[in-house]
Order: C-alpha cells, then sequence, then structure tokens
C-alpha cells in the first residue's frame, strides 16, 4: 500500500468564482509545487476543462481524476469523480438536459473560460453553472453510479449547499462510502464533535480551491494498492 497525497476539490477559470489564472498548467504547478500526488478537478457543474488539466500533466508526477461539483435540484454540492475523461463526459451528457438555463452574468459572478492544455482561451460558458441542475440528491446518485463515478457529498459540514445544512442528514438508503469535510470544518473541530454519527463513512479533506494559493500542500493522504485513477475510485466507491 502505498500514500497518496491529494487534493480532490479543485476549480478552474471555468467556475464563476474562480480567479482567471486558475489555468490547467498552473493547476498542475502549484500541485507539483505542494508536492500533490493526486488532484481532482471539479468545476460547478461542467467537466469541459478537465481534459485540458489532464494533457498539461501528462509526463510529469501527478494524476489528475475529472469530475464535477454538482449542485442538486435541493442546492447540495457534490462531487461526481471519474476514473476515465470518456465517463466524465457521458455523465455530462445526461446531466446537460437538467442544467440550469440561467445565463451567466460576468460582472457579478465571474467569467466561465475554457482551456487548452496550453492555457490558451478556446471558448466560454454562457450559462451560469454555479446555477443549481434540475436533478435531485438520490437521482444523481443514481446517475454517478451508473457511469461509474464516486458520489461524495462536499464540505458537509458547511452551513450552506451541503447534505447536511440543506436535508439535514444523510441519508442512509444510499449506502454513501465517502464524505467530505472542509479544512475549516476540522479546525472548528466537526470530526470530533460528530465522531460516532459518520463511523461507517471515510472522510476525505479537500480544498475547495478557487485560486492557486488555496490548493492543498502535503498534507492529507489515502493508502491505495497503486497510483492510479481506478484506484481512486475504487476507493472512494
Amino acid at each position: 500500500m502505498h500514500k497518496v497525497f491529494y487534493d480532490l476539490h479543485i476549480h478552474t477559470a471555468l467556475s464563476p468564482c474562480a480567479d482567471d489564472d486558475m489555468t490547467p498548467n498552473d493547476i498542475v504547478g502549484m500541485a507539483l509545487i505542494n508536492n500533490l500526488d493526486l488532484i481532482a478537478i471539479t468545476d460547478h457543474n461542467t467537466v469541459l476543462n478537465a481534459h485540458a488539466v489532464i494533457k498539461a500533466a501528462e509526463d510529469k508526477n501527478i494524476t489528475v481524476i475529472p469530475g464535477v461539483e454538482v449542485s442538486t435540484a435541493e442546492e447540495v454540492h457534490v462531487l461526481c469523480l471519474f476514473s476515465a475523461i470518456d465517463k466524465a463526459h457521458n455523465f455530462e451528457e445526461e446531466l446537460r438536459p437538467l442544467h440550469s438555463k440561467v445565463k451567466n452574468r460576468k460582472d457579478i459572478f465571474g467569467n466561465q473560460l475554457i482551456y487548452d492544455e496550453n492555457d490558451e482561451v478556446t471558448g466560454e460558458i454562457n450559462r451560469l453553472l454555479i446555477a443549481p441542475s434540475e436533478i435531485s440528491f438520490d437521482a444523481l446518485h443514481s446517475l454517478t453510479n451508473k457511469h461509474g463515478g464516486a458520489f461524495v457529498p462536499a464540505h458537509i459540514d458547511r452551513d450552506s449547499f451541503s447534505v447536511l445544512s440543506n436535508l439535514g442528514f444523510l441519508p442512509p438508503h444510499l449506502n454513501i462510502k465517502t464524505i467530505e469535510v472542509s479544512q475549516v470544518g476540522v479546525t472548528k473541530g466537526f470530526i470530533e464533535q460528530h465522531r460516532e454519527k459518520y463511523t461507517n463513512n471515510q472522510i476525505v479533506f479537500s480544498s475547495d480551491a478557487h485560486r492557486l494559493w488555496e490548493i492543498n500542500e502535503r498534507m492529507n493522504y489515502i493508502m491505495l494498492p497503486e497510483l492510479s485513477a481506478e484506484a481512486v475510485i475504487d476507493f472512494l466507491r
């Protein structure tokens, strides 16, 4: 078994709330500076920049997982992570009809930039990515499993956009294996306060980085038999 140091919740400049310098090569470069082994790209309700980050990381000593941070109809944020970019795209293809039709206001929410692996802007998305999709928490769980992905409720300790704040509990019938707690939640003692409640869940601690300096340093790790995208998803599922 190997210690794998990770950050499984990173936004690119495609997320309107992220800085424009969250480009593929800058993200990979910062992850390498921080000596991480594994990162996941999790833009709001789209996977379109994940492939560029994967390409930027080729021949570098880091594994990139393609993912999406989906906002459900209940406005619960969930990380949906996949072992391959084609699985992530197939997932998004089914999710697309349920996306919000609200248009982005760049002057209010920020840019939504699509990059290639050379950090060149190749386009923008006009719909507001942070708006909730028309898919329930339960239905998203089923869709993620259908495409072989890992379903990880995001920052469950937060007072908004979390499964606890918006649903009030972690639905036991879904048998969710892994949950995410924010670094702020760790500092505030969330784990100690709720340890008995989540004894059957794995907990991961990621940055939810929207700026380069927010990407995790080499502090959190998981134990894997090998460092591969498939091993990561198997662990999380």
